[in-house]
Formats: C-alpha cells, structure tokens, sequence
C-alpha cells in the first residue's frame, strides 16, 4: 500500500485543509522517492528528490510555526525542537548520499514516512485541537519558498 492510500482516507487529516494540504504534498514526495527506489532510479535523482523534500519541509514548518505563535500555542517549543531534529536528520541523510557508502534509500524513506505519520498524528494534531478548544481563529498563512 503506497503511503497516499492512508492520507487519502484521511488518517493523516489534522482538519485543517490548508495544513493537510501541505502534508499531502510532503507524502507526494515520500511517494516519489518511494517510486524512484522501484524503479531503481540514480543516487543523483534520490538526492535532487531529498533535496526538494528538504526544501518543502522547511518552508512548510516556518508557515506551521508561524502559524502556532498566532495562537500562542504552549507546546512551540516542543514542536519547534521536533522541526529542526528532523532538518538535521534529512540534511545528514543528503549529505550522506555524497559518500562512498550511502545509506540505503528504503532506510530514508522508512524513516520519512515514519517521522510524518508520528508528527502530523501526534504533534499536529495536538497543536490544532488546542486551538479549537480554545477557540481561537488563526490562519495558516502561505509563505514563499525558502531560498
């Protein structure tokens, strides 16, 4: 089963469109990694594809963060510390390809589709039943990508 069909069903769904919006971009870059592994695709193109996946992280965490201090969300913190263990996780693993002995893609892809489904269940969630329990209106705001 492609790590699609459970966000599709919802499962992964926090009940905000604009943020599972994002998610489902980041687990269509899972999904393509995933692909490029089946059809033995090239370090190179494994790379180029983390990369991106980097990319979109990074901005999809300053929108979510920003998005946290509107509310003034107790558990920042906590979930701002998970962002950049997880950018220094996948930054590692990209720089790793580069070496004479690089991990092994399905390891990357293991550990990626772990990390999003534990954080979008788990953190995510949390953050956005806080807000509405606490009925308080923010908006997730789109950001330009991060150069």
């Amino acid at each position: 089963m492609e790590f699609t069909d459970s966000f599709s069903n919802k499962n992964l769904s926090i009940g905000n469109n604009d943020i599972d919006d994002d998610h489902t971009k980041l687990i269509e870059i899972i999904n393509d990694l995933n692909d490029l592994i089946q059809t033995r695709g090239t370090r190179e193109d494994f790379a180029r594809i983390l990369s991106l996946m980097t990319d979109y992280s990074l901005t999809h965490f300053r929108q979510e963060e920003l998005y946290m201090q509107e509310f003034d969300y107790p558990k920042f913190n906590v979930h701002k510390k998970s962002h950049l263990e997880y950018i220094y996780k996948v930054s590692n693993y990209n720089l790793d390809l580069a070496k004479k002995n690089p991990p092994e893609p399905q390891e990357i892809v293991d550990f990626l589709r772990t990390w999003w489904q534990n954080h979008i269940l788990m953190l995510d969630a949390a953050y956005e039943k806080y807000r509405k329990q606490a009925n308080i209106e923010a908006t997730y705001r789109k950001i330009s990508r991060l150069k």
